[in-house]
């Protein structure tokens, strides 16, 4: 039972009370039992005290026998003061309601919606316009030039050989595709010819030839100036025999025409014009070995290089210069047997090979070299005979 419900009945039980009392100030009298009356008597025990009561109420004794207290008005004020509420009631107490918990929500993922079947169309950002490699002078791109040129330049050496950083022909190679401002296309007449001097400059230590070397900075016009003017050399023996050659005295690997390289000269007429007619070094301190690549200079005529440091093999490849009338490798390091191919050089008219290291026989194939009129091979490690075919020799 709450506190609001117990005094609820307290003011109606003093309700019920209070309708009793104005009943019996009705009539002037309320009916106690006699019990009461002598008990209130005898909780007293002075006179003055039963006086005291005796004011307050009127006590009249009935035939009956029955006391009758008459009810003064100082109690039916204080019952009147309790129901009109000027004496304090319990206030009932307030409950207050607790604040709710909040649901939890729902952890699942909301629904996926449904795609429309007919969506309408979106604008999505467009894609930036793709870039096209850039041509070059040669109409294609930078990958497509080199491509090319690998496959044209790869029937002239192995191409196995492009992939060693440090060969001769990975460096002409890569000379060729990005550092020669010549800038040669794929099927340019000059390429393998120009190719093939590049080989032979860096498979014979050319950075270290007394002169003519190539530039420092192949994009510098300072570099290229220098390396041009340090360059003296030029095709000294072979100008009075071949006085309408293309030739001068730049550096090699420079961006002029290889025919103007210190110790070359070029045909300047005929079928053969542009092509290499002569390589001549005479105490330029080449050394490393000779490549076979030579064998591209096809049109050669003359092919000196006296008095160097030149060490290996003579490539077999040699006998390929069909067109060799001089051929001088004296006084360097060379080493190993004649190749059998060099017999076949029929219009070779010198051929001198003294001051080598040198080894094997003479062959008696010499004896098909009948324009030959010079012939020279002391100073090396030959053994066996003189063959009598060299004395058929008119």
């Amino acid at each position: 039972m709450t506190a609001s419900t117990t005094a609820g009945a307290i003011l109606i039980a003093l309700s019920i009370s209070f309708a009793v009392v104005a009943s019996a100030k009705h009539h002037g009298v309320v009916n106690r039992p006699k019990g009461h009356i002598r008990k209130r008597k005898r909780s007293g025990d002075n006179e003055a005290a039963t006086r005291m009561a005796a004011d307050k109420r009127r006590v009249h004794h009935d035939p009956a026998g029955e006391d009758h207290v008459v009810i003064q008005d100082e109690e039916i004020e204080f019952w009147t003061r309790l129901l009109q509420g000027s004496m304090p009631v319990p206030v009932p107490t307030t409950i207050r309601p607790q604040p709710s918990t909040p649901r939890p929500t729902n952890s699942l993922p909301p629904p996926t919606p449904r795609p429309n079947s007919n969506p309408e169309p979106t604008n999505r950002p467009s894609r930036p316009p793709m870039t096209e490699p850039p041509i070059n002078s040669c109409g294609l791109t930078s990958a497509e030039r080199e491509s090319q040129i690998i496959d044209e330049l790869s029937a002239v050496s192995f191409s196995a050989l492009f992939d060693e950083t440090d060969s001769p022909q990975s460096q002409a190679l890569e000379w060729i595709l990005n550092k020669d401002s010549a800038f040669l296309c794929p099927g340019a007449s000059g390429l393998v010819q120009r190719y093939t001097l590049g080989v032979f400059y860096y498979s014979t230590e050319g950075d270290s030839w007394n002169e003519c070397n190539a530039p420092g900075d192949f994009s510098s016009e300072t570099s290229i100036s220098d390396a041009n003017s340090a360059c003296t050399l030029t095709t000294t023996n072979a100008t009075q025999i071949f006085p309408n050659d293309i030739r001068g005295s730049n550096a090699w690997l420079s961006p002029s025409d290889e025919c103007t390289w210190g110790g070359v000269s070029c045909y300047s007429s005929g079928e053969s014009a542009g092509r290499v007619n002569v390589v001549e070094f005479e105490e330029n301190l080449l050394r490393g070995t000779l490549p076979s690549e030579v064998e591209q200079l096809s049109d050669m005529r003359f092919f000196a290089l006296e008095r160097g440091g030149m060490g290996g093999t003579i490539p077999a490849s040699i006998g390929n210069l069909r067109s060799l009338l001089l051929l001088d490798f004296d006084f360097n390091r060379l080493s190993g047997t004649l190749p059998s191919s060099l017999w076949s050089l029929t219009s070779l008219r010198q051929l001198d090979l003294n001051d080598n290291n040198l080894l094997g026989t003479l062959s008696s194939e010499i004896g098909n070299l009948g324009q030959l009129r010079f012939f020279q091979i002391d100073n090396n490690y030959l053994t066996g005979g003189i063959p009598e075919q060299l004395g058929g020799i008119p």
